[in-house]
């Protein structure tokens, strides 16, 4: 017969191999449910019950490592049935620790140890009496995780707990790594939806027809988007007696808000214009509008003009935009028009004032633009600027303003190197008899 002692080892060997086997059926099972999911706050939960079952902790926390690198987070329940976000620098208590160091800490009495925090105990009733704390990392051993686990129910934690963790690490690793990809994909396809919205609206917005003749006048406009959508804006609209109201704006920032902003601006345009006969005033009016609903620090930059074909008369207001290019063809020489007052939707109350009024002569071109055009940078990062920008126009002023616009857009190109617009590029030009 079997002595006492040999009995009792050979029970306890078996119930250490029954546990054993428990634990790697456990991670079989864990392997196919970790796959089931690329919901990150799912993957969570599993992975969170998997490893408390399997070295039987009271409490636990899982942890992913944020893009960047630089903290780690996990949502968890909240008193209130919904769930709450933490986030923990590297560095900053166990997690954080394991989290920067990648080895693995146990704790049999975290109140002795100057890294465990106490109070979220107090907060919550709770006593911590040991920890477990296990980085989770893939195969090139990088730590995508932590796993921490409170308070083995039967004892202390052991070296098998560590382990088993360590072994479902890897398929945690793996799991977490799909659940991100999917995640930036997922990301990555509203931003682009975003994006396409945003670039319908700015189209739907532009003139119909980009080409307009009004008695002498021929006038043309262009916008090319960068990959991005912004908030940039041209237009010319008849109005009732004969006279041309032409703008150039642009809206501060990129994607789907500044083109709504866009969209706002050009509504209070296109009224102002036909309803409010002083055009200084209709400009004042947008601002103390525009200053109403511009939030995050945006602005918007506009030359509002009127111009009188039957005069040759421009009447003109620039809220902080780029001074546009008059090219005047009896002289050889350019006039600049600067702003008369500050950017739209920033400072409400403004009144704005008119600029000079210009006489657009027989052969004589006018070109708006917004900053993709003079800050459009070359290979070694120059920017293009005004007076090449008056070069351009000055060699191409004999031709129609179709051509003018054209021989703009195809400088840009080469001073770029033909690399995608870094801003949106707007021109909108205005040729005489």
């Amino acid at each position: 017969m079997a002595s006492d002692g040999g009995l009792e080892r050979w029970n306890a060997e078996r119930v250490a191999l029954e546990r054993e086997i428990v634990r790697q059926k456990s991670l079989v099972d864990a392997s196919h449910s970790l796959h089931s999911t690329l919901d990150q706050d799912e993957l969570l939960g599993i992975l969170l019950e998997t490893a408390s079952k399997a070295v039987d902790a009271e409490r636990g926390t899982v942890y992913l490592m944020s893009v960047d690198g630089r903290e780690i987070w996990s949502r968890v329940a909240s008193g209130t049935g919904g769930r709450i976000e933490i986030r923990l620098p590297l560095g900053r208590g166990i997690a954080g620790t394991v989290a920067q160091t990648g080895e693995t800490i146990l704790i049999d009495d975290p109140y002795a140890d100057a890294r465990f925090d106490p109070s979220v105990d107090k907060r919550l009733g709770f006593r911590t009496r040991s920890i477990l704390c296990v980085p989770i990392q893939n195969r090139k051993r990088q730590t995508v995780g932590v796993f921490q686990l409170l308070n083995r129910r039967t004892g202390h934690f052991e070296p098998a707990d560590v382990e088993y963790l360590n072994d479902l690490s890897i398929h945690a690793a793996l799991a977490i790594e799909n659940a991100v990809l999917h995640q930036s994909s997922l990301e990555k396809e509203r931003q682009d939806r975003e994006i396409k919205v945003a670039q319908d609206i700015q189209r739907a917005l532009l003139p119909a027809n980009s080409n307009l003749e009004a008695g002498d006048f021929r006038l043309a406009g262009s916008n090319e988007l960068c990959e991005d959508a912004s908030g940039d804006y041209y237009d010319f609209v008849e109005l009732e007696d004969g006279r041309i109201a032409i703008a150039v704006g642009d809206v501060s920032g990129h994607g789907l808000g500044s083109a709504l902003v866009m969209a706002s601006a050009r509504a209070f345009l296109r009224a102002f214009t036909k309803t409010v006969p002083d055009l200084a005033d209709g400009m004042t009016m947008m601002n103390d509008f525009l200053s109403r609903d511009m939030t995050n620090g945006k602005f918007m930059s506009l030359f509002l003009g009127i111009l009188d074909p039957k005069t040759c008369v421009l009447q003109w207001s620039s809220a902080g935009h780029n001074p546009p290019v008059h090219w005047r063809a009896a002289t050889q020489d350019f006039a600049m028009l600067d702003s008369t007052g500050p950017v739209l939707g920033v400072l409400s109350g403004f009144a704005f004032g008119r600029g000079e009024d210009v006489r657009l002569a027989p052969g004589d071109v006018l070109l708006l633009y917004t900053d993709g055009a003079t800050e459009a940078p070359s290979p070694t990062g120059e920017l293009y600027g005004e007076a090449r920008l008056q070069d351009v126009v000055r060699r191409a002023a004999n031709g129609d303003v179709q051509s003018v616009l054209a021989a703009v857009s195809a400088a840009l190109k080469v001073w770029t190197g033909g690399a995608p617009n870094r801003d949106d590029i707007t021109l909108l030009g205005v040729k005489a008899g």
